[in-house]
């Protein structure tokens, strides 16, 4: 009977210790997935750390480049209407201009008819040349 009760005492103590050793096992996984947890969360906050100083050294969201970026188009096409305006308005002074000194010309050249009409009586013939200058009219004769 003693050796019974000795085997039966010596399971108990073997079962004591295979639960001691599974709940060891069972805390050092519980404090191992407690570092991982851990772990995550300092890889998660340094993350949203770095994210941060990105931010605070000027870097610009997508959203602001996207604006920034519309921005620049619109003040592009703004300048480019401006200019094609200041272009067509060099083109109608200079069509102004050109009219201009066509009226100009057309009221000079009436001018000039009418001082032609005008200028009285006068003789049919041209003026004659003035008195002819001697010439060198060859060998022999001074």
């Amino acid at each position: 009977m003693s050796a019974v009760a000795f085997l039966i005492s010596i399971c108990i103590t073997a079962q004591n210790a295979t639960q001691t050793r599974t709940q060891t096992e069972a805390g050092k996984k519980a404090q191992a997935q407690t570092r991982t947890e851990k772990q995550n969360q300092s890889a998660a906050t340094i993350q949203e750390q770095t994210q941060g100083q990105y931010q605070n050294k000027g870097q610009m969201t997508s959203e602001q480049k996207q604006a920034r970026n519309e921005e620049r188009k619109a003040l592009k096409k703004q300048n480019k209407e401006l200019k094609k305006q200041q272009k067509a308005l060099k083109k109608q002074q200079k069509e102004m201009k050109k009219q201009e000194s066509a009226r100009n010309r057309e009221q000079f050249k009436e001018q000039g008819r009418a001082a032609s009409v005008n200028k009285g009586a006068r003789a049919a013939t041209p003026p004659r040349n003035a008195a002819k200058v001697s010439g060198n009219r060859g060998p022999g004769r001074k």
